[in-house]
């Protein structure tokens, strides 16, 4: 039984530290539409880089 709630606990604190997350990510959502077009544009340019390394 032990096994059992150490298991259940951890899954409830994964939870809670994912819908932390989740909060603080709409917290600081940028006003600036320069600042996520920004963002945008990096992620992008990750995903071609990343592309670029599986082609070869």
């Amino acid at each position: 039984m032990k096994d059992k709630q150490k298991k259940l606990k951890a899954a409830i604190m994964g939870i809670l530290y994912y819908l932390q997350e989740q909060e603080d990510e709409e917290n600081s959502k940028p006003d600036n539409n320069w600042a996520l077009s920004g963002r945008e544009i990096i992620m992008q340019n990750r995903m071609m880089v990343q592309r670029r390394g599986l082609t070869r």
